[in-house]
């Protein structure tokens, strides 16, 4: 079961299971489908677009912050896009990567695993690490987000 508190078209819309999706949040197919993956986050003032045929895909434990735009970009698992980070069409963003706050990436980059980015946009690698217990505390969040909503 998801939480999705704003509007999506789910005829184009597919949403994974534990998902959190706050008001306010934009997730527009205008032409081709997007799919995302489970116990994924997406705060309030977020616009996820993808406008190409292509479809768009996002994988599971991902955090979208408040105020994040993210278009036609293809992206991983358990990355984090800090408040109003913002993504231009064409990215593909690998696993466990970090997108700063006010960051702006621009149209057809590449980000490999454990790559961060932060303000404006200087890119370093981090050491690999075990992204389990990212896993772990991004399902507990949303599992609690989950009763949360329920009880409304």
């Amino acid at each position: 079961m998801s939480l999705i508190l704003s509007q999506i078209n789910k005829d184009n819309v597919k949403v994974g299971k534990g998902c959190c999706i706050a008001l306010g949040v934009q997730i527009i197919s205008e032409i081709g489908e997007i799919i995302i993956g489970d116990y994924t986050i997406i705060e309030e003032g977020c616009l996820i677009r993808n406008n190409h045929f292509k479809r768009m895909i996002i994988g599971s434990y991902n955090v979208f912050e408040i105020g994040c735009k993210v278009e036609n970009t293809n992206i991983g698992d358990c990355n984090v896009f800090e408040m109003r980070c913002i993504i231009e069409s064409g990215c593909t963003i690998e696993n466990n990567c970090r997108f700063g706050i006010n960051s702006r990436i621009p149209s057809k980059q590449n980000f490999s695993n454990f790559s961060r980015v932060y303000y404006p946009f200087n890119c370093l690698k981090v050491p690999q690490y075990d992204s389990s217990q990212h896993k772990e505390e991004i399902t507990e969040l949303c599992v609690a987000l989950i009763q949360l909503g329920s009880k409304k």
